[in-house]
């Protein structure tokens, strides 16, 4: 289970929900290498057996699912039930939320143990279109007269609001200091759990977890940085998400999330191909401009760094607004002494922001890109489609489709401040693959970011 795996166009790419427990961010998801589940030592056992009647003569107890607070729960689109391990119903107030994005709740076990819940809704999209729809080689390409270094834009965005109507429920997650259960709508069924480290790679299955008798789940509650993922199916569908146990009082503390898609090209020249000088009519043009980079430093505050482009989304959650910023970096053409002999500038119109809708705690857009190079005319477009759900507690769902050149990075944070959270990195393949079939890249990912 790879969240970031390559795929051709006639492969679908299937998506997997996960659920992270506490406060760090949430890396992509995979199963590079698996570890046995931990059991528990003979002394542990031990020390139980001391304190839990045996079940028989000679025949020591089970060991116990850490005396489960919860039991199971239902979500459904407009209700939520949760019981405690003896059947009995757990009554549930809500504290925040309108059913368009994220419901908080809380309640109180028969002993007296304080239970949150939090439930996870989105809207309906459709799939994402293949990149090599976008347009062809041959395509003209956009250009506008060079002005600087770039061309691009930072606007206040026009957007759909959304209501609960809109909604439907994705997950849900009943949490009580020591105990978790998750549950999933009816007609989608909670596969599994699987634990990760702090890379995204599966080091364990919890030592022990109940499965309700209506498809829900229940286990232990780990250490605080501790991370699960959950599987679930719906039909032939598996899919996965990254939910924080958040609480609407952390959430608020987010008045800003901002999230940027850049391409560029690391190395600091690029040999041009004979093709391209026929087509540009530059025969002594030998080399093209890159950015002379490595990946983006998530510790640099700057929005981005060195780029050919830029798709980004700033939401101010306390306002209610959505900026939309796209630029797209001059081309340069040198000759072999290093002399530069021609420059051109593509539009920032090949990057498109569309179908944007929100809620008081839910952003949703999808991205189009298709932006060329105007010195080489005929060599292709970098091409990309995506999909960003976005919640204000800091939890970001991402579903991507790209032509695999140049290198692709995405990274966001909260409150304009702070490190950034890489969400994900793609090395270039071929720059003979923006004008030739060389296999796309789907890529999904969900992840908690940090409140800054």
């Amino acid at each position: 289970m790879n969240s970031s795996v390559h795929r051709t166009k006639t492969v679908v790419w299937g998506v997997t929900m996960s659920l992270m427990l506490g406060a760090i961010a949430g890396p992509a998801f995979g199963a590079e290498r698996l570890v046995a589940p931990s059991t528990a030592t003979d002394s542990d056992q031990n020390a139980l057996n001391s304190v839990i009647p045996g079940i028989g003569v000679g025949t020591p107890a089970p060991l116990p699912f850490n005396f489960s607070d919860l039991g199971a729960m239902t979500v459904a689109k407009s209700s939520i039930s949760l019981k405690d391990p003896a059947g009995q119903n757990i009554a549930l107030k809500k504290i925040d939320g309108d059913g368009s994005g994220e419901d908080f709740y809380e309640g109180l076990t028969k002993n007296g143990k304080k239970v949150e819940v939090q439930v996870l809704s989105e809207t309906q999209t459709a799939p994402l279109a293949d990149p090599e729809t976008l347009g062809s080689p041959d395509d003209p390409i956009d250009e506008v007269p060079v002005s600087g270094e770039s061309d691009g834009y930072e606007v206040e965005a026009t957007s759909k609001v959304v209501s609960a109507a809109d909604f439907k429920p994705v997950l849900a997650i009943a949490s009580t200091a020591t105990t978790v259960t998750i549950a999933a709508p009816a007609g989608t069924a909670v596969k599994d759990v699987i634990s990760y480290d702090s890379s995204g790679i599966v080091v364990a299955m919890p030592a022990s977890k109940s499965e309700n008798s209506n498809g829900s789940i229940t286990l232990p509650r780990a250490e605080a940085a501790a991370m699960f993922g959950v599987e679930t199916e719906q039909g032939d569908e598996t899919t996965q998400l990254t939910i924080p146990i958040a609480t609407p009082a952390a959430a608020k503390k987010n008045q800003w999330t901002e999230f940027y898609y850049t391409t560029f090209i690391p190395e600091k020249y690029v040999d041009v191909p004979a093709a391209c000088k026929v087509t540009s009519n530059s025969w002594n043009v030998t080399k093209h401009n890159g950015n002379n980079r490595s990946w983006k430093n998530l510790k640099n505050g700057a929005a981005y760094e060195s780029y050919k482009t830029v798709a980004g989304i700033k939401v101010d959650w306390s306002r209610g607004k959505v900026y939309n910023v796209a630029q797209v970096s001059i081309s340069k053409g040198y000759d072999k002494s290093g002399n530069l002999k021609k420059k051109k500038q593509a539009s920032a119109r090949g990057i498109k922001t569309e179908q944007m809708q929100r809620s008081s705690s839910y952003v949703y857009w999808r991205m189009r890109h298709q932006v060329s190079n105007p010195l080489c005319p005929g060599a292709g477009a970098i091409r990309y489609t995506g999909a960003v759900k976005m919640y204000r507690s800091g939890t970001m769902k991402v579903s991507f489709n790209r032509v695999q050149v140049p290198n692709h990075e995405m990274y966001a944070r909260t409150n304009l401040r702070g490190n950034w959270t890489n969400i994900h990195r793609l090395k270039r393949k071929s720059f003979a693959c923006l004008a030739i079939p060389c296999g796309n890249n789907a890529y999904g990912r969900t992840v908690k970011l940090k409140i800054n």
